[in-house]
């Protein structure tokens, strides 16, 4: 029997699992000192890759708090770091996070849904004759 065969298979690789962009505080800092980043305009990840700090965004990007900010900026990324948007908030600058998902609904607030919908989908037809 072939090597790969006997040997036991560990792990699980999630095929649907985000991959983001990390960008730390301090590349950042040093991105607007060097003047290739706007700190009065908001901060995207289109703006990052004009700039040269991403190559690519792939899921978004990540804020993270390695290094300091002192820069007073509007960003917008697909998430960050507690310490990282605390260290933002701490500069006079904000960061824009996108809406939250909803909390799917329970069973029981699924079944109320479906007879609210059959109800105005009954008075719909009854309306229409």
């Amino acid at each position: 029997m072939p090597l790969h065969m006997r040997l036991p298979k560990r792990g699980f690789n999630n095929i649907f699992r985000k991959d983001y962009s990390e960008l730390n505080l301090g590349t950042l800092q040093a991105m607007v000192d060097a003047g290739r980043l706007d700190a009065t305009a908001l901060i995207d990840a289109q703006a990052l890759v004009d700039a040269g700090v991403l190559t690519h965004v792939r899921d978004g990007v990540r804020l993270l708090a390695k290094g300091s900010l002192t820069a007073k900026v509007i960003i917008s990324v697909a998430g960050a770091s507690a310490a990282a948007k605390a260290a933002v908030e701490a500069a006079g600058g904000t960061v824009v996070l996108p809406a939250p998902k909803p909390a799917p609904l329970s069973r029981d607030e699924q079944k109320v849904a479906r007879a609210v919908a059959r109800e105005a989908k009954a008075a719909a037809l009854k309306a229409a004759k």
